[in-house]
Formats: C-alpha cells, sequence, structure tokens
C-alpha cells in the first residue's frame, strides 16, 4: 500500500501523472490584495498547469507556519497573519505537491499594522462575550428544570435550616455521578477515604461483571440491566453503555440473543482496551457483519452500509475536525467533509468478501454468529481503491489484506482523536465540553504511553480533566441524565434492590431508551442533537425528553417511589417514613441522600411546600423523594 501525505483526500482533482514532468508548471495563488493586515486572513490556492490541486504549505519554511510568522492550513488554505509584526514583514509561503513526482511554487506577503480607521481582527468582542455568556446561562437553567413543582405554602408552615454542604462529598458523588451509574454512600465514602485517582485505578483492576447466555432478548437486556445497576465494575459497566452507543446494534434487526451477545461482549472485552482493537474486533463481529451488512458483502456490487457508518460514527465523523474538535472550514466558510461519495464505495469495495463461519471454508455461509467473520478471496473486489486522505491500496490485494489498509486508514486519520474525545467527554461529563477539553483529551488518545487509541488512558484523562473536576461547574458543563441513567441514579443512592426487571423494559420503551432496541444506527438519540432555545449548545439526551416525556418520566420514577413497581425494583422508604413527622428532618435526609446537601434553596421552599400539604407520614417520604428525583438538580449530572 502507498502512504500519501496525510489530509490529501481533495486530491481527487489531480491531474494526470502521465504527462512529461517538464510540460507541468505549479503555480500558487492567493487572495489578498496588496499588504496585508496583521491578524487578518488569507486565503491559498496550490494549482498545476492551472487546475486547483492539494499542495503541503509551509510558512518561511516552517509546515504549517507558526505564531510568529502566522498559520497556514494545508487542509484549507486559510492563512491566519500573525497579532504582532516579525522581524522581517516580509513571509514567504512555499507549496509542494504530494504527488509521486512532487512540484514546488513559492510566493511572498507583505504584512502591515492596521491603521487606526480600520476594524480589527474579530478576536475580541467583549459585548458579544457577554451577551453570550448571559444566554447560555439562562437557557440553561430554563430547559434544563423539568415540570414545576407545587409552591403554594401554608401561612404558618416554615422548613428549617439546611445543614452546611460537605465539599468533600459533593466532589465524590460528583465523579461517582460520571463514572457510574449512579453514587451510593458506600462509594462516596470509598472515593472521599482513596482519592479520585486511586478510585479510577482500582476500577481498572475489577474484573468485568459476568454476561450469562440468555435464552430470550428480554433475559438478555435483564442481565445487562442487571450489571448496570448492581456491578462491582462500575467504570467498564459505564464504558460499555459509552460504546454501545456508538457502535450501535439493534434488536430491531437482530432479534435473538445470540445475534447481540457478540457485540456485548467484544465491548466489554475492549471497554480499558485499545480502540484499534475495539475498531478491528467489531468490524468482523457477526452481530455487527449482520446489523450494517457486512456480511456477505461481495463483488460484484457490496454493500455500503458499513462502510459509510464506519467512518460518519464510528470513527472520523462527516467532516474535518482540529484536534479541539473545531470544524475546519474551507475558503467559503463551509465545512470540510471528511469523505465523499466515491470514498464510501472504495472503502465497501475493500471490505468486501467477508462470510460468516460455516460448514463451507471456501463459499459464502448463512448467518451464523460462534464466531468473527472469515474472509472469501472469491467474493472481494480485487481493483485499486483510494481510501481516505488519498491513501491509495494497489489493486490485487487479498481480502485481508485490503482489511489491514481500512483499519490502518482509518486509525490513522487524523480527526479519529478529537471525534473519539468528544463522543466519550459527552458520555461521561458534559455535553459541551471547552475546545481545551477536547484538545486535552485527544492529544492522550493520541499519543499515550501505551499507544494511540488507549481508552484506559483516555478515559482517565476525561475524567482526571480540570475541567470535569471543577468545584463549582457552570451550567453549559451539565448533563441531562437520559432515562436508564436517571432512573438507575435514584436507586443506587437509595439502595434499591432490582428483582426482577423483565417487566421494566416496555416502560423504558415509552421513554425513549429501550435496552437493546436502539432505533437507527445513530442510537437513542442523535449525538449532535442541539440543546432547546441555545442551538448554539449541545444537548443529545433533550432529543427524548419533550414535554410529554418528561411528564411520564417522573411517573415512572414516582411508581417506584411509591412501591407501585416493587416487584422489579424495590425501594424501601422506611428510613424517610420514620422521620417524616419533622418536615425538616425529611428535607435534610432526601437532601443528603440524593443531592449530597446540594438542594437550592428554590427547590427546598417548593418542595417542604408540597410535603406540609399533608400530615401522612408515607405520603410526606414519597412526595419529598419524588419531588427531589424530578429536579434539575438531580435530573441533571453536573
Amino acid at each position: 500500500m502507498q502512504w500519501i501525505e496525510p489530509r490529501t483526500w481533495a486530491v481527487a482533482c489531480l491531474i494526470s501523472l502521465s504527462m512529461p514532468a517538464w510540460a507541468a508548471t505549479a503555480t500558487i495563488e492567493h487572495s489578498a490584495k496588496g499588504e496585508v493586515v496583521l491578524g487578518s486572513k488569507v486565503w491559498f490556492l496550490g494549482k498545476v498547469d492551472g487546475v486547483g490541486i492539494f499542495m503541503n504549505f509551509t510558512v518561511n519554511g516552517i509546515p504549517g507556519g507558526n505564531a510568529s510568522v502566522g498559520t497556514l492550513n494545508s487542509q484549507n488554505g486559510e492563512y491566519q497573519a500573525p497579532a504582532v509584526m516579525p522581524a522581517n514583514r516580509v513571509i514567504t509561503v512555499t507549496g509542494t505537491t504530494a504527488t509521486k513526482n512532487a512540484l514546488s511554487a513559492t510566493t511572498t506577503l507583505t504584512l502591515r499594522m492596521a491603521s487606526t480607521t480600520e476594524s480589527k481582527p474579530a478576536t475580541t468582542t467583549p459585548a458579544t462575550s457577554t451577551t453570550t455568556t448571559t444566554t447560555t446561562t439562562t437557557t440553561t437553567t430554563t430547559t434544563t428544570t423539568p415540570p414545576k413543582t407545587p409552591t403554594t405554602t401554608p401561612a404558618t408552615a416554615t422548613i428549617g435550616q439546611q445543614p452546611p454542604v460537605n465539599a468533600a462529598t459533593v466532589s465524590a458523588a460528583r465523579l461517582l455521578e460520571q463514572a457510574t451509574f449512579g453514587a451510593t454512600a458506600a462509594d462516596i465514602a470509598k472515593v472521599k477515604s482513596m482519592g479520585y485517582q486511586a478510585w479510577i485505578a482500582q476500577q481498572f483492576t475489577l474484573p468485568a461483571s459476568t454476561m450469562p447466555d440468555a435464552a430470550d432478548v428480554n433475559a438478555l437486556r435483564s442481565n445487562w440491566y442487571k450489571n448496570m445497576a448492581g456491578g462491582e465494575d462500575q467504570l467498564r459497566q459505564r464504558m460499555i453503555f459509552a460504546l454501545s452507543q456508538l457502535f450501535v446494534v439493534s434488536a430491531d434487526k437482530n432479534p435473538y440473543p445470540g445475534e447481540l451477545q457478540p457485540w456485548l461482549n467484544t465491548l466489554s472485552n475492549h471497554a480499558f482496551g485499545n480502540f484499534g482493537s475495539l475498531l478491528r474486533e467489531m468490524t468482523l463481529n457477526p452481530a455487527m457483519g449482520k446489523y450494517l451488512d457486512l456480511g456477505n458483502s461481495r463483488t460484484p456490487s457490496p454493500n455500503e452500509n458499513y462502510a459509510r457508518e464506519v467512518m460518519q460514527l464510528f470513527t472520523v465523523g462527516p467532516v474535518m475536525l482540529n484536534q479541539d474538535g473545531s470544524v475546519q472550514l474551507d475558503r467559503n466558510g463551509d465545512p470540510i467533509p471528511t469523505y465523499d461519495q466515491a470514498r464510501i464505495g472504495d472503502m465497501s469495495r475493500a471490505l468486501s468478501g467477508w462470510t460468516y463461519p460455516g460448514t463451507s471454508a471456501t463459499g459464502i455461509n448463512w448467518e451464523n454468529f460462534s464466531g468473527p467473520l472469515q474472509p472469501r478471496d472469491k467474493y472481494h473486489d480485487k481493483g485499486a481503491k483510494t481510501l481516505l486522505m488519498g491513501v491509495f491500496v494497489p489493486a490485487g490485494q487479498s481480502t485481508v489484506q485490503d482489511f489491514e489498509s481500512v483499519m490502518q486508514n482509518l486509525f490513522q486519520h487524523p480527526n479519529l482523536p478529537p471525534f473519539i474525545a468528544t463522543r466519550l467527554i459527552r458520555a461521561f461529563t458534559t455535553s459541551n465540553p471547552s475546545p481545551q477539553y477536547i484538545e486535552r483529551v485527544a492529544n492522550v488518545f493520541a499519543s499515550s504511553p501505551a499507544g494511540r487509541g488507549d481508552l484506559k488512558a483516555t478515559i482517565s484523562a476525561i475524567l482526571s480533566d480540570p475541567e470535569a473536576r471543577l468545584v463549582n461547574p457552570a451550567g453549559v458543563r451539565a448533563h441531562l441524565k437520559d432515562p436508564i441513567l436517571h432512573s438507575l441514579s435514584l436507586f443506587r443512592a437509595m439502595n434499591a434492590t432490582v428483582i426482577d426487571p423483565t417487566n421494566l423494559f416496555w416502560e423504558y420503551s415509552q421513554l425513549g431508551q429501550k435496552l437493546l432496541s436502539a432505533p437507527s444506527v445513530f442510537n437513542f438519540y442523535s449525538p449532535l442533537t442541539r440543546l432547546p432555545g441555545s442551538p448554539e449548545l449541545f444537548g443529545p439526551e433533550f432529543q427524548i425528553y419533550a414535554p410529554s416525556l418528561a411528564i411520564a418520566r417522573a411517573n415512572f420514577l414516582y411508581k417506584f417511589i411509591s412501591g407501585e413497581y416493587k416487584s422489579m425494583v424495590n425501594i424501601d422508604i422506611t428510613p424517610y417514613v420514620n422521620v417524616a413527622g419533622d418536615a425538616t428532618a425529611l428535607l435534610n435526609l432526601v437532601d443528603a441522600t440524593l443531592l449530597q446537601g446540594r438542594m437550592s434553596a428554590s427547590s427546598r421552599a417548593a418542595i417542604g411546600a408540597s410535603v406540609l400539604a399533608t400530615a401522612d407520614k408515607k405520603q410526606r417520604a414519597i412526595t419529598a423523594l419524588y419531588l427531589t428525583a424530578i429536579t434539575a438538580e438531580f435530573a441533571v449530572q453536573q
């Protein structure tokens, strides 16, 4: 396989290389009109004999330039002039083609200071920043608040003072909300005693919860659900859950437990391993082979489903990214696509020729989930292909050789670190990480001591990052819990006993999240869903939190707390009933159990009013627990 310089996917417009070298003339064009003002932008375009072509640019001999002489993005030709005048205001730009017979061209720009009448570069705009901050805070507070609690308080009713908050307890609980399916009192004590880094390290050493073979899909759902609710390996279980929403397989197409179990086993086995190994095994996993049709995809018309989704959703995403997750734009301000239909076609051809294990060692076998897909060169497209970044795969390679080319192509793509970093950060800590947070995690993914794609190091970086461990996180750093996380965090906080969850999954389906039954390869909710009312922010889980679903979720939680679903999950509210004669003591206990003392004054007043509206101790306990469970303070992971 011939490796072309990274980020050269745009060379589809290459001129024929069969022409004599002496006939080709390289030139560089740019958009500058005269001298270039410091801090402004200029667009460059490389050409050979007048035809646009990809070039690797240097500025004063520095690949991509730097802050002193200006930066030049070879991917889209964007030059950002420096903010401070360099020693020599004339800078030299050289472009070199990525073709076998490389051609170069050179041009110069002259920099100048901005005059007092010229607009300065739009890098600092206090008014805009202030407006954005205000809008973000207000909108987040409003949209993350479930249905309001009653606020009518009897004139004589009072609620006593809230105890002081223990910062160490809150910090431990916050880590556990991010890294588990909910903070328990025992785990909070363990984190406070060990420290969060030691706790994370210990989680990596725990054996994986077992996933026994199941007789039907509901039994498999129940096994997985019990592991989430009570497994000691909580961080692994949370990672399996996150990866299951990245590499989606669904019972909607794989309706039998044996068609889903290999997929779950692969997620568990590689949760703390290397992403490259996970990608390879998942690609040849028979469950995925059926769900996205790679199994028995063969020449002359290979199926394109897996080829498309492995790029769009599993590895690199649809548009080019910088290391901080920001989108790369072309000179017209449009996102640069990562791939096009031609690349999907070539990728599907490169991945053709795989079948299921079975009786035939040379031909095609029917669906069989006893082992990974097997190569069949007879059904593999052996023509030449061009993969991402202009990587050329020569004709004549075997099924396995082309598979290796594809895996290497995806694993080494520059989009992979920021794409996976962003998806995992959103799954664990916040829907709106800062670019700096994404870049720090992406750098660990790209080059950890254990090598590129080390998921253990990546998870550690996500959970240990200063942005994740902020004492008082801002609203935009919040993360709305989906129905699974919301309910399980309640069960774990209250030491509930999961008895038989089989019938629960119908209820979860009404909330838009039935385990093992994602409605599409995009999962239960799109990772690109924007926050309602604030399109500049992301809020994926809000896709299944419309007003009607918010009410349905509240009713769902009420049934557990009130004991209606005790044959499925039993919650013992006796300790709360015992103190319910004292409304202040009840609120303090509920606050300490569910929120570690973080209940806001407004929530405390509203919930207290409802508690004081009845003298029945059991109803008081149910009311306090239920209303606290549906507050934004509990429904939103801070």
